[in-house]
């Protein structure tokens, strides 16, 4: 790791900070109300480690299309929260990242209730990285949908 000032520590992503203090102490079954979005989902971390987390999801009622499946936007977010934390958790202080463009498959239509998505990073960069995620049913019997995206990945911004 590269030596980081004072100044660049102090402005770090907080999300990122609580995701590292999450990991550090191996917490699981954590809600991550971040923010609203996550709150939504009703988000939680199951487990993980710096770089590869299993995130939990509640898809809500209201995210239902008229064909009584989730919407293929709820289950793209789930993903990419899930690849987005995922990165995070493998970032050092005073960096973070964003989405750069989000490729996602729908395999199986997602049902309102769990699913876990699986997110792991496959390359660290120092300017762009690349994270994949599987999305499942709770049970993990069934696979919703799959993603890959690269991010960028630059200094927290003060």
């Amino acid at each position: 790791m590269t030596d980081l000032t004072e100044a660049t520590v102090r402005r770090d992503n907080p999300d990122r900070a609580f995701l590292h203090d999450l990991l550090a102490a191996q917490m699981r079954d954590v809600r991550l109300d971040m923010n609203p979005a996550l709150t939504s989902l009703r988000a939680t971390l199951l487990a993980g480690s710096a770089g590869a987390l299993s995130v939990g999801f509640t898809a809500p009622d209201y995210s239902v299309q008229g064909n009584g499946v989730v919407s293929g936007g709820t289950l793209a977010s789930m993903l990419d929260f899930a690849m987005a934390l995922a990165l995070l958790s493998q970032l050092p202080p005073g960096r973070t990242c964003a989405t750069i463009s989000l490729a996602v498959n729908m395999i199986e239509p997602g049902y309102v209730g769990e699913f876990v998505a699986d997110a792991r990073v496959k390359r660290l960069g120092a300017r762009v990285s690349f994270v994949e995620a599987k999305l499942h049913d709770a049970a993990r019997t069934r696979c919703v949908a799959t993603a890959t995206a690269p991010f960028a990945v630059f200094d927290v911004r003060g």
